[in-house]
């Protein structure tokens, strides 16, 4: 099927603002800004007469649906006279279109010779690619701006663009419909659905109905937030379209040069497109026939049923001429007997202005005041009688707008040999990584130009400049080394002014160098061992700034150390010795000896190790108690005991009569193994055999796993 022969003009004249629907294309934008692909958006409009009804699929799937099954439009009455009807007669239906869809192509390209809009939308239908051409007078090629469309897209957005700008247009592709048939006191709920089949997936909940009030004839509103601003040849309209997009999908422009004839700008509807988040003004630039010449401009906005609205706010205004290309060009500020400058300048004689200002500052960034009132357009020249010790001048030209272009900025100052005031309070530290850092109080001087640091190792000696170029800054961030034996840097300060000027030299001040190197370590001569302590003998660093010696001890393969003593100065130079008691006998303990300087550096000693000699004698069990029983034929022995380690083994018994040696009559194990270092009551019961009336002496001692025994117990007698 070849393209429809009228589009000649309609797609051939179309222009950015038609492609742009591409992206937000009117009423399915207006109508339904969040609607689902599943949905048919429907809107109604009443006049005196009828009620016209407009509606857009949601997607270019679901319009196919509508094109092949075509739609049923009915209709049912809801109120009358302003009063709801019975439920019977709410839900009779009334069929008033058995099957709207587009219209045959003979239809589009008749109507079509008279309405670009209805040959874009026969084009939509029936064209065999729509990508649209151009012809050779045409300026935008279409078809190289939707090469990246697809055809699909391309159809549907402009289907849907048509409808917007033409009721011929939305009644022939099936997308609008008149309902003459309606009294002006009824409301009616018109509900579409699929003509020859149900379409699918379609949104019936939310979609495809609308409720309207026949013969309300409501005239939608006016924009009337209409602006503008005025260039060359040029007037910048805009409004806010938040509550206008509401009734309207494009705009028409119209400028008069006498406020009673208008003539519309463009031809082609305007579309305004924003981005997401950003706010709904709308711009159009109207060109003007000329500048100086006032002119009036208003906005109409069209509504889905391609009807125009009353006209927004009227706004007046005329063209300014460019801006001048030249500014003022400061010729000097030269200064004269009475103390000050007159300042002068040139500026074009052919360029009509209105005035001329000085301004003034005390830097050249920051803040002109101005200095003079406004002089007339023909002044060049203008008196300071009252200069700054350091000006900066400006000059303002205001056009025939009162538009301000200004000069480059010079600079001035009177002749001055007096030099600015010697900073105080000089101050610094020097970091651990050699940073030099000071700072002073700053100078109020209006011509200061800047500061310069000078250093030296020793007061006595010529101070070096530091500083290459005047610091502009209260601060000085410098370097400096560490690797010396001088402890100190000494500092002075000088003042400039812009004249070059040098205030007299500060007082010097002390900055201590921080201390890198690390005290000589002290001497651990030897640790000797008894079996109950051990004897520690060293020797304490020298180093001139000791603050301290810490003396650490660990278990021999423990990681962790622990400070046992703190050997400060000047106690720490006589210290030699340390005794280590309250040690477990038979463990290695490892030693090790800190010198700490005032900078907090440190200094470790070798590792030495020692332990308490064992002697295999452990703790003995103090006191015993015997208590006979005679009935059972037996003595219940009692004690308390603590081991010294968790090898403690078992007890043995000893028993004798009075004058003999004793022996061991039993192995005592407890029940439970005893905690070490907890002190715990034990129990023995002696079932004999026993003489009656004979005495018995009794002692315990406790046995260890690596040898070690305790001595026997005092003897405790008891007669049984």
């Amino acid at each position: 099927m070849k393209l429809i022969n009228t589009n000649h003009h309609a797609m051939g004249t179309l222009r950015l603002s038609a492609f742009l629907l591409l992206f937000c294309f009117s009423f399915q934008a207006k109508l339904v800004a969040q609607q689902q692909e599943n949905q048919l958006a429907m809107i109604a409009h009443s006049t005196t007469d009828s009620i016209l009804l407009r509606w857009a699929p949601g997607s270019f799937q679901l319009w196919q649906q509508v094109r092949t099954k075509g739609l049923q439009l009915s209709r049912q009455t809801m109120m009358r006279d302003g009063k709801l009807l019975p439920l019977a007669e709410r839900q009779q239906t009334t069929v008033i279109a058995q099957d709207l869809r587009p219209a045959p192509l003979a239809a589009f390209e008749t109507a079509g010779a008279t309405d670009d809009f209805v040959a874009i939308g026969g084009q939509a239908i029936y064209g065999e690619s729509f990508l649209p051409q151009t012809d050779d007078a045409d300026e935008v090629s279409l078809g190289a701006l939707f090469n990246g469309a697809t055809d699909q897209e391309n159809r549907f957005s402009f289907g849907l663009y048509a409808a917007d700008q033409s009721w011929q247009a939305a009644t022939l592709l099936g997308l609008g419909y008149t309902d003459t048939n309606v009294r002006d006191n009824e409301t009616y709920i018109y509900t579409l659905r699929g003509a020859t089949g149900d379409l699918t997936n379609l949104d019936t909940k939310y979609s495809a109905f609308v409720t309207v009030k026949a013969g309300s004839n409501v005239l939608k509103t006016k924009i009337s937030s209409l602006e503008a601003e005025f260039e060359d040849k040029v007037g910048v309209l805009s409004w806010d379209v938040e509550v206008a997009r509401d009734f309207y999908t494009s705009y028409f422009i119209e400028l008069s040069a006498d406020g009673v004839s208008w003539e519309r700008v463009n031809e082609e509807p305007f579309v305004p497109v924003f981005k997401e988040n950003q706010r709904p003004i709308a711009f159009y630039q109207v060109p003007l026939p000329e500048n100086n010449r006032p002119y009036f401009m208003r906005v109409i906005g069209r509504t889905p049923f391609a009807q125009d609205a009353p006209p927004s706010n009227v706004v007046q205004g005329m063209g300014k001429d460019p801006l001048p290309e030249t500014a003022p060009s400061i010729a000097g500020a030269f200064p004269n007997e009475e103390g000050g400058f007159d300042i002068s300048w040139t500026f074009p004689n052919d360029i009509p202005v209105n005035n001329f200002r000085v301004f003034r500052a005390d830097n050249a960034v920051g803040i002109f005041e101005p200095l003079s009132d406004l002089l007339p357009g023909d002044a060049r020249n203008f008196r300071d009688e009252a200069p700054m010790r350091v000006n900066y001048y400006q000059i303002a030209v205001y056009d025939q707008y009162n538009r301000e272009l200004r000069s480059f900025v010079i600079m001035a100052q009177p002749n001055d040999t007096t030099p600015p005031e010697t900073p105080v309070n000089l101050r610094g530290i020097i970091t651990d990584d050699g940073k030099v850092i000071l700072n002073w109080d700053a100078n109020t001087e209006e011509d200061l130009l800047g500061y310069r640091i000078w250093l030296a190792n020793t007061p006595q000696e010529e101070f070096k400049l530091a500083t290459s170029t005047p610091l502009v800054n209260d601060y000085y961030i410098g370097e400096t080394t560490l690797n010396t034996l001088t402890s100190s840097l000494y500092a002075k300060i000088t003042a400039l002014d812009i004249r070059h000027n040098p205030s007299p030299f500060s007082e010097y001040i002390e900055i201590l160098r921080p201390d890198t190197i690390a005290p000589a370590a002290p001497l651990l001569k030897e640790v000797t061992s008894t079996t109950e302590h051990l004897d520690l003998y060293f020797a304490t660093s020298r180093t001139p700034d000791i603050e301290q010696h810490e003396l650490f001890r660990r278990p021999a393969g423990d990681t962790v150390w622990q400070l046992i003593r703190t050997l400060p100065f000047p106690d720490e130079k006589e210290a030699d010795h340390y005794r280590d008691t309250d040690l477990a006998p038979g463990l290695t303990h490892e030693y090790r000896l800190d010198a700490i300087d005032r900078s907090g550096l440190r200094a470790s000693s070798d590792v030495l190790q020692g332990k308490v000699i064992d002697d295999f004698i452990r703790q003995q069990v103090k006191k015993v108690k015997a208590t006979p029983d005679r009935r059972e034929h037996t003595i219940l022995l009692d004690w308390t005991y603590a081991p010294e380690d968790d090898k403690f083994l078992h007890f043995e018994i000893f028993r004798n009569v009075p004058g003999k040696n004793p022996d061991i009559i039993a192995l005592h194990q407890p029940p439970t193994a005893p905690s070490s270092g907890k002190k715990a009551a034990y129990q023995f019961t002696d079932p004999g055999p026993l003489k009656m009336d004979t005495d018995y002496e009794y002692r315990v001692r406790a046995v260890y796993s690596d040898g070690g025994l305790s001595r026997l117990s005092p003897a405790v007698s008891v007669n049984y």
